[in-house]
């Protein structure tokens, strides 16, 4: 391999010959690079890509005015300038949608390219579009029949839309069977239109295995002429195109507009799951998000009697299975209430409700109803790999004040923080199994309500609470009336200062 490349007289002249030419259908020469390790040819910029690329998109429609490629090569012919490595890969698209020839000229200069793609799928690529003379030759010379040949084989793309390389025919095969390509594209998509019986015959003419009788491009673009029936001009031609193109655009922009917004709301929905809405909107939004402190709420906790026991002689995997069917389970049953899940922490389940949205003293029967399910489903629930064991768990709740907000960036949780969290874990931890114990605070708001079946459990000491007197939640009372609960205004004025809704002479 040469290490300098010499700018030759032969060259210069090539140069100058291809910088002189200017036609509409001819992507502009602008210059090259002659550093042997950079050689390379400078031309204009065609933004659309190549006509392979248009033709092999189903999503861009297109019609049956493309008779650029033969007035680009007629301008060629007349300067006596043979292409030889004609293709559709070649036949590049303008921003204005017009289909310009490259690579033409600079014989010699492109010898010197050493980027030249000589990868097997490029080489038959372009054989398929080499004349059958060329095939046969040693250093066979570009010739304007070879020329016709590969723009037959580009008409023949236009006309089915498909590959050439994925033909079984050979390079000197003859399309001399018409209902054959004609049935090809009658099978084609709704862009692609009708392939009237001249195009199918210029496409015979032009693919004729002697050279001498094939059409010359001033012949093809006479043919083309008649062709077209209106004598539409080209610009119109390409104006409607465009026009095709656009609404296709704006019907692909719909689409994906309604992929995204249903994207969107997937995203929103998972979201919402972890985090209350406005929290949620707020971080989106880049804003920090403020603790909020709740006068009344109702805090609910869980967990499974004997868990360490049943994971000791389980797997982790059958762990997880238990833990993610039960969990499950309670998830759609809690969907009923006006409740929100906190977290679930190995077998503890937290839920709390009044929080992030208050609800006056409603927030007491909401866990109440919902705790009452989820210790009944428990009663039936099917442990997966062991099926004949009970299920049971314990519950607490506890009413009062709490603060909630966000904690950390990275995976953040809302969380709730105060000493009602504290006294719920309590009774749920001192609670027995398929039991649910409440203090006294939610018994008096429970008493209220009037809707609930509580029996004292009576005094009980309590691990940093000393003696509590608490209940026992056991269901609703039979053809209960279902009381109209207090609004939050109402609520506030019949609450005392710590926000909880007393009933005299209830100790």
């Amino acid at each position: 391999m040469n290490k300098t490349f010499t700018l030759t007289k032969t060259i210069r002249k090539e140069v100058k010959q291809v910088r002189e030419l200017d036609h509409p259908n001819l992507c502009k020469f602008i210059g090259g690079c002659i550093e042997v390790l950079n050689l390379a040819i400078i031309t204009e910029y065609c933004p659309k890509g190549s006509l392979s690329d248009v033709l092999l998109n189903d999503d861009i429609p297109l019609n049956w005015g493309f008779s650029d490629v033969a007035q680009g090569m007629a301008y060629l012919h007349q300067h006596r300038i043979f292409h030889g490595r004609l293709k559709s890969s070649n036949c590049v698209i303008d921003d204005r949608w017009v289909c310009k020839i490259s690579d033409y000229g600079l014989q010699l200069y492109r010898k010197w390219d050493l980027s030249a793609d000589s990868s097997s799928s490029h080489q038959r690529f372009a054989q398929m579009y080499l004349a059958p003379e060329a095939h046969s030759a040693q250093n066979f010379e570009p010739t304007p029949a070879a020329d016709v040949y590969s723009y037959a084989i580009i008409l023949f793309e236009i006309a089915t839309r498909t590959d050439p390389t994925l033909k079984d025919e050979g390079p000197s095969a003859e399309y001399s069977q018409c209902p054959t390509l004609a049935e090809l594209i009658s099978e084609k998509s709704e862009n692609a239109c009708p392939c009237p019986t001249e195009y199918v015959e210029l496409i015979r003419r032009c693919k004729k295995i002697n050279p001498v009788q094939r059409l010359t491009f001033e012949q093809v673009k006479k043919l083309l002429y008649k062709m077209n029936p209106n004598k539409v001009s080209p610009v119109d031609m390409m104006m409607t195109l465009m026009e095709k193109y656009s609404k296709h655009l704006e019907v692909l922009v719909s689409e994906r507009t309604q992929d995204l917004v249903h994207e969107k709301q997937k995203t929103d929905r998972l979201l919402y799951s972890m985090l209350p809405k406005q929290v949620a909107d707020d971080l989106r939004q880049g804003k920090p998000s403020q603790a909020q402190s709740y006068i009344n709420a109702t805090v609910f906790f869980s967990d499974i009697v004997g868990f360490t026991q049943l994971s000791s002689t389980s797997t982790p995997y059958q762990v997880v299975n238990l833990l993610n069917k039960l969990y499950t389970a309670f998830d759609e049953i809690i969907d009923n209430y006006d409740v929100y899940k906190v977290e679930t922490i190995g077998d503890a389940y937290m839920v709390v409700s009044g929080v992030p949205k208050e609800n006056g003293i409603c927030h007491a029967s909401e866990i109440a109803s919902m705790a009452l399910d989820l210790v009944s489903l428990c009663k039936t629930f099917k442990i997966p790999h062991k099926p004949n064991t009970q299920l049971k768990i314990r519950a607490g709740i506890h009413s009062g004040a709490v603060v909630a907000g966000v904690v950390g960036t990275k995976m953040p949780r809302y969380c709730l923080f105060g000493d009602t969290v504290n006294t719920a874990s309590r009774m749920e931890s001192t609670s027995e199994a398929l039991k649910i114990q409440c203090s006294s605070t939610t018994y008096q708001l429970l008493e209220q309500i009037g809707e609930y079946i509580l029996v004292c459990r009576g005094n009980l000491q309590v691990k940093g609470k000393g003696d509590m007197i608490t209940y026992w939640l056991e269901g609703k009372k039979t053809g209960a009336i279902q009381k109209k609960a207090l609004s939050p205004s109402t609520a506030s004025r019949s609450s005392n200062q710590n926000g909880f809704h007393l009933i005299p002479g209830v100790v």
